[in-house]
C-alpha cells in the first residue's frame, strides 16, 4: 500500500472512513463498471472491518485491510453477476450510466475498461491508480506474479487500442491472442519501474479525477457513514445488552 494512503496510528473509524472514502470509491468504481456497485462494494468492506475496528486500528497499515474487503468484493458481484447472466440468455447486461459532469477522457477511459475482462481491469487500477507492484497485485487477487504481469500487459495493449493511442502491438488484432500465456509471463520485470505507461497514464488520470469527485461529493459519503453509524449501533446494543 503506498504511502500517501497511510493515517495515524489509533484513528478513530470515523476519520479513517473520512481518508479513504474517496480513494475506495474511485478504484472500485473502475473495477465495477457502475458508481452503485461501487457503493455497495465500499460499503460492505467497510462493514466489514468495523467489529475489529478496535484491532486493526492498532495496526501500521489498516488501509490494507479494508482494501483487500473491497477487492474481495468487487471480485465476488462479477462472479454472481456473471452465473446469473449464464442462467438468463436473452438478458442484456445494463449499460453504465456515467456522472454527466466527468470530463470526455475519463468517460472514454471507463467505458474501455469496461470491456477488459475483471482480472486485467483490475490490475491495471491497482498499478496505475494505487501503486500496487506486481508482487503486491499478486499478494492482493490471490494469483501469481507471473499472471499479474500477464494480465498487466493485455490489458495495456487493448486499452491503447480502445483508446486509440498510438505504438501499440494491440493494432494488430491477431498478436494479443496468438501470445502464448507463458511467454508473456517470460517478459522482463520492469512493468513497475520506468517511464508511466500510456495506457496506465490515462487510468491514473482518471482515477485522480474521480477521486476529486467523489472527495467533493458530501452527500453521499455522509449517506454512507450514515449507514455505517447505524451498522455500528446494531452491532454495539448486544454488548450492551451482556454488560
Amino acid at each position: 500500500m503506498t504511502g500517501s494512503d497511510e493515517g495515524a496510528p489509533g484513528e478513530s473509524m470515523r476519520d479513517f472512513y473520512e481518508r479513504m472514502y474517496p480513494k475506495l470509491m474511485a478504484r472500485a468504481y473502475m473495477m465495477c463498471g457502475s458508481r452503485q456497485d461501487a457503493e455497495d462494494v465500499v460499503q460492505d468492506a467497510f462493514v466489514a472491518v468495523l467489529p475489529r475496528w478496535a484491532q486493526y486500528s492498532s495496526y501500521e497499515t489498516p488501509e490494507a485491510v479494508v482494501h483487500r474487503a473491497m477487492v474481495q468484493r468487487v471480485w465476488k458481484m462479477r462472479q454472481r453477476r456473471a452465473r446469473w447472466l449464464g442462467r438468463l440468455k436473452d438478458v442484456v447486461p445494463p449499460e453504465a450510466v456515467w456522472d454527466p459532469q466527468i470530463s470526455a477522457e475519463t468517460s472514454e477511459v471507463l467505458e474501455a475498461l469496461r470491456e477488459l475482462p475483471l482480472r486485467q481491469r483490475a490490475v491495471l487500477v491497482l498499478h496505475a491508480l494505487a501503486g500496487f507492484s506486481s508482487q503486491e497485485i499478486a499478494d492482493e487477487l490471490e494469483i501469481s506474479v507471473d499472471t499479474v504481469r500477464t494480465h498487466k500487459y493485455r490489458g495495456r495493449e487493448k486499452l491503447k487500442c480502445m483508446l486509440g493511442m498510438e505504438g501499440r502491438d494491440a493494432d494488430r488484432p491477431e498478436f494479443l491472442p496468438s501470445v502464448p500465456a507463458m511467454a508473456l509471463s517470460m517478459l522482463p520485470p520492469n512493468t513497475d519501474q520506468g517511464g508511466e505507461d500510456a495506457a496506465e497514464a490515462a487510468v491514473r488520470r482518471a482515477g485522480e479525477e474521480l477521486h476529486r469527485r467523489f472527495e467533493a461529493d458530501h452527500t453521499a459519503r455522509e449517506r454512507m457513514l450514515a449507514a455505517l453509524e447505524a451498522v455500528a449501533a446494531r452491532q454495539a446494543r448486544p454488548a450492551e445488552a451482556e454488560e
